[in-house]
């Protein structure tokens, strides 16, 4: 054992100066825990290309192949296929090269485009890219290149593999809704560069919560509270009470991690801020009241989101369909059903909230046609406005709704 011991302690030493061979995929990369592989999103996109050289892009447009001149001695047949991401921080669809193991003496160049909404709960300074090896294993890319005028990633690659975009810093989760009253808490994940130690026994990286020595800086911006917990990069955010006009609130994070330089490897710190969004939503209502006969009932989770009330009069029931705007202020209404022979032809109206914000919360009705067939009898129309009360849920029932 002993001479094995001065091994690895020489090994260590000139590690920091010359490097040691202990390194799996050298300087310019270093390895991410493994995962499953990703799954087929669409369908392959194949092209012929020969030694003039040429270029391919995924279904999606976001990644392109560019193979130079005399990169390959005769024609090959690329393929990418767009499959799931399963990447650490993954962003977006992974893509699948083929020919799969064909390795190429000339590098080839995959680029990847990114948008607004993958820099949501990240930086562009934090992206990289990363290929999966036949253990399911990612090697993160320390030499990709960055241009966020063009919005671009890329890397030179030699053999075809999956490869992904993903973020090394990032927000957990990036936008949440959370009901008045409740918690959500808020990860901020680093994938670090891996030490010494980790390179010399070939460990694989996992991407957690940073240590409880880090130092960042949480902050909000909007309704709620912020409340710390044990570990410096998890914070719990608290919705108000009540729903405020505003309900969108950002939780954001100052924090410092390093980035590559891929020209010369060497890592530099920056400091950046990040943000992920909560949407604040009602606790839920139960639907009360009465109109003309008609009793209402039914429990609404989300304003923001279809929800139905029942009409019911002795054998008759109504389901009156609510589809609301985009901030669940106002919306329109079908209705459909019947019983005892009634059959309900064609009902149709808007509808308006009020009161949230208040202990008086209710729906204003307006019904613009209200038509149905009676047997024996006829039909029978109807229009007007008409209110159902919304009474605050005390229970439960709508968590994980």
């Amino acid at each position: 054992m002993m001479p094995h011991y001065r091994v690895v302690v020489a090994c260590m030493i000139l590690a920091g100066t010359l490097g040691c061979g202990l390194f799996s995929g050298g300087s310019d990369e270093f390895a991410l825990v493994p995962t499953e592989v990703g799954t087929p999103v669409g369908d392959k996109v194949t092209k012929d290309i020969g030694p003039a050289g040429g270029t391919l892009s995924s279904a999606d447009g976001r990644l392109t192949l560019t193979v130079p001149q005399n990169a390959v001695a005769n024609t090959v047949t690329f393929t990418i296929q767009q499959i799931t991401n399963k990447a650490a921080n993954g962003l977006g669809s992974a893509y699948r090269l083929e020919p799969d193991g064909e390795a190429f003496t000339t590098p080839l160049e995959i680029s990847v485009r990114y948008d607004d909404k993958d820099l949501e709960g990240t930086v562009p300074e934090a992206l990289s890219m990363a290929y999966q090896d036949a253990k399911g294993a990612w090697h993160a890319q320390r030499s990709a290149k960055l241009d966020q005028s063009a919005k671009t990633i890329s890397f030179a690659t030699t053999h075809f593999t999956d490869v992904a975009a993903w973020a090394r810093l990032m927000l957990r989760p990036v936008e949440a809704r959370v009901r008045v009253g409740r918690s959500q808490s808020v990860t901020l994940v680093q994938c670090p560069e891996p030490g010494l130690i980790v390179r010399l026994l070939s460990r694989s990286l996992d991407c957690s919560a940073l240590s409880p020595n880090a130092t960042v800086d949480w902050q909000l911006q909007g309704a709620g509270s912020l409340e710390n917990t044990s570990f410096p990069s998890v914070i719990n955010y608290r919705a108000p009470a009540r729903k405020p006009a505003d309900n969108i609130a950002w939780v954001h994070v100052k924090t410092r991690f390093g980035v590559w330089d891929p020209q010369t490897g060497e890592t530099s710190l920056i400091e950046k801020t990040l943000a992920a969004r909560m949407i604040i939503v009602d606790v839920g209502y139960k639907a009360t009241g009465s109109w003309g006969g008609l009793t209402w009932s039914g429990t609404v989770c989300d304003l923001q989101k279809p929800f139905n009330i029942l009409g019911q009069a002795r054998l008759l029931t109504f389901i009156f369909k609510f589809s609301p705007s985009a901030d669940g202020a106002s919306g329109t209404t079908a209705v459909g059903g019947g019983g005892q022979g009634v059959t309900l032809h064609d009902g149709a109206g808007t509808y308006t909230v009020s009161g949230i914000d208040s202990d008086n919360a209710r729906i204003t009705l307006t019904m613009e046609s209200f038509k149905g067939s009676y047997p024996g009898v006829g039909t029978a129309e109807g229009s007007g406005t008409r209110y159902i009360n919304l009474v605050p849920l005390d229970t439960n029932e709508c968590d994980g709704q």
